[in-house]
């Protein structure tokens, strides 16, 4: 008779915040579905259409997508030194792949030479797309 009582209560113990039994459909039901995504107008921005500015854009409003930077070395000391256009060129292209109509606060920094390069540019801008166009 112990023994029962002992294993009813280690039972009720170990069972007790336990779901056997309160939901038997479980597996019988269906997720529910996603609506499809509504998209109203895509605009594309190939990285030629990028517009750069140096300072802040006063007479568009626009909202922000991130912090974009490009880094170009020159390897070895016979190689062609990167140029600012070059780095103009790599930037529209990453802003182009996060959709971006522009960058702004667009800063340009010479690099002195380490140990995995001999020199370079790197250049820093804020992506941002226009929201009235």
């Amino acid at each position: 008779m112990k023994q029962w009582v002992a294993m009813l209560i280690c039972l009720g113990f170990f069972s007790g915040c336990s779901t056997i039994g309160l939901n038997f459909n479980f597996w019988s039901q269906k997720a529910p579905e996603t609506p499809a995504p509504v998209t109203s107008e895509v605009k594309i921005t190939l990285p030629t259409q990028v517009l750069l500015y140096d300072l802040d854009i006063t007479d568009r409003p626009y909202a922000g997508l991130g912090e974009v930077s490009v880094t170009l070395s020159k390897l070895n000391p016979w190689g062609e030194e990167p140029t600012q256009e070059q780095v103009e060129a790599k930037l529209k292209e990453e802003a182009a792949k996060k959709g971006a109509d522009a960058l702004i606060y667009v800063r340009y920094t010479k690099l002195g030479a380490s140990w995995n390069r001999v020199s370079g540019i790197e250049g820093k801008a804020q992506a941002v797309k226009f929201t009235r166009y």
